[in-house]
């Protein structure tokens, strides 16, 4: 067992790595590598969600059940663990010793012997999820170490959340045009188009572990949540019955998808996954959540994206110009641009900006 003293280490030294500009897949390796002496763990992953359907988008991890993640996430959306990842939305991280399917199904067979889930959110939502692991001989987490991650939880869940906004170093290539996949009841890919694989190959860096596996994983989340609505649906109150199933994801060429899935009609348990590139307005409130921007800055970004200029954005929002500027001010510093013309080409797209006449 770590130290007091090793712990408030690795406390202090987390929370200063989250405050260096970094790509966000090196980020979380680097964090991760912080965390493994001090706590303790053999595997590992931590997707990132989005916040508006709390399913997962790409995922960096060291663990070896790839081949059975399908699996485990169907049990996740379905609920038959205790500790499934919808239900952490609201709950406080758990072991996962004493728990059901997720745990007996999969994880134990593969010699995995605790898990503790901490999920990553903050005023905003659910950005992600951290999940580590010890083997079956290796003791259950402390509350010692629960403590520790409870407590970078909010730098961890801000990382993950800025980690939307940042720019892939792989920027410029134009996206791919609208694809389809098919899976059936155990996301078993069946049929997929030209354009739903060069989606795939653009979600996460080609050089992580199981690259194509990780990129799946987020067809399968969205697939998973269309096959478990009818498991969902007779627990009354599951808190996400309702939610969509569609994700937001940004890939490695700097371009957004929309990955969302329906049921194939007439044909039980099988399900299409389209990946499709993203409108501006489909990703905008993505972008001032991951931001971090104020109601009232984002009522004033939707101005400026609509043409007007400072004297109409002061009389539509009963503000001074000087308040104005302030709220730019504010508005630059988050989004590290340094003009309107910049802050409108981060925030919408280039086809936008380019008809808009933004003044500096």
């Amino acid at each position: 067992m770590a130290s007091e003293r090793a712990r408030r280490r690795c406390l202090e030294q987390v929370m200063e790595l989250t405050q260096r500009p970094a790509d966000p897949f090196t980020l979380r390796f680097r964090i991760v590598e912080l965390l493994r002496p001090v706590v303790g763990f053999d595997r590992w992953c931590w997707p990132a969600c989005d916040p508006g359907s709390g399913l997962g988008t790409t995922a960096v991890g060291d663990h070896d059940y790839w081949p059975l993640v399908p699996r485990l996430l169907l049990l996740d959306q379905r609920l038959d663990a205790a500790d499934a990842l919808p239900m952490l939305v609201a709950a406080r991280a758990r072991g996962g010793r004493d728990v059901g399917l997720r745990f007996l199904d999969v994880l134990g067979p593969t010699g995995i012997g605790d898990e503790l889930r901490v999920p990553l959110r903050d005023k905003h939502g659910l950005w992600g999820c951290l999940d580590l692991m010890r083997s079956s001989d290796d003791p259950p987490f402390s509350e010692e170490d629960r403590d520790l991650l409870d407590a970078l939880v909010p730098a961890l869940a801000a990382v993950t959340r800025r980690s939307t906004a940042a720019s892939p170093s792989g920027g410029g290539a134009p996206p791919p045009p609208a694809g389809v996949l098919v899976l059936d009841a155990d996301l078993n890919v069946r049929a997929s188009t030209a354009g739903a694989r060069a989606w795939l190959a653009q979600l996460v860096p080609a050089n992580l572990p199981f690259a194509e596996l990780a990129a799946l994983a987020v067809v399968f989340n969205v697939a998973s949540r269309v096959l478990a609505r009818p498991t969902a649906a007779s627990r009354p109150g599951a808190p996400h019955t309702q939610l969509p199933a569609r994700s937001r994801v940004r890939s490695m060429t700097g371009g957004w998808a929309v990955v969302e899935a329906d049921a194939l009609d007439p044909l039980d348990s099988t399900v299409a996954v389209t990946i499709r590139p993203a409108a501006a307005s489909e990703i905008l409130d993505l972008r001032f959540l991951a931001y971090d921007l104020t109601a009232r800055e984002r009522e004033l970004v939707s101005l400026l994206l609509d043409g007007s200029d400072t004297r109409t954005v002061s009389k539509r929002l009963f503000l001074s110009p000087h308040t104005v500027q302030d709220h730019l001010k504010s508005i630059f510093g988050k989004t590290g641009v340094r003009t309107r013309k910049e802050l409108v080409a981060t925030l919408a797209s280039t086809e936008a900006t380019s008809s808009l006449g933004i003044e500096d």
